[in-house]
């Protein structure tokens, strides 16, 4: 079964709360907790690709051009998935804020908001993934080519 489009999700959740604005406004919370957390292993994850490069990525891509190219590639993209996060995920604008003269409307307005963290998430996950494929490829073509890892040095 396909997912509520928004308007059915509105009218689930007004009809499983009851039109309770506090009761919903709760649930809301909690789903953008668990998104924001998400957030942020995500930008651990970014943190540890970083840091990786700085002790090691010139060891890398001292293995070949390709290997420069791929390890670059890499931490571009999950740079940018970092930025997405921030800027996309982690930006704030409070529950409390949103316009709407009836819960409905509210709703549909917050809804969208989650909606589009979401989205934000999503894209900087796939970024990620991207990147890592790229660096891990990179470390590939290392560990294939040791001597000339070792020749770099």
């Amino acid at each position: 079964m396909p997912p509520l489009n928004r308007d059915q999700e509105t009218d689930h959740i007004l009809e499983m709360f009851d039109g309770n604005r506090a009761a919903i406004m709760t649930m809301l919370e909690r789903q953008f907790t668990v998104l924001h957390n998400r957030a942020q292993v995500l930008l651990g994850l970014c943190g540890i690709v970083v840091t990786t490069t700085g002790f090691s990525g010139r060891l890398i891509a001292g293995t070949s051009r390709p290997a420069q190219w791929l390890i670059v590639l890499g931490v571009v993209l999950v740079l940018t998935a970092a930025a997405l996060v921030v800027v996309g995920v982690l930006h704030l604008w409070w529950l409390t804020q949103h316009p709407g003269k009836s819960t409905r409307d509210w709703l549909g307005h917050a809804l969208g908001y989650r909606d589009r963290k979401t989205r934000f998430y999503r894209f900087a996950i796939v970024l990620m993934l991207a990147g890592l494929v790229f660096y891990v490829a990179a470390i590939a073509l290392m560990l294939l080519n040791p001597a000339s890892a070792a020749i770099s040095r």
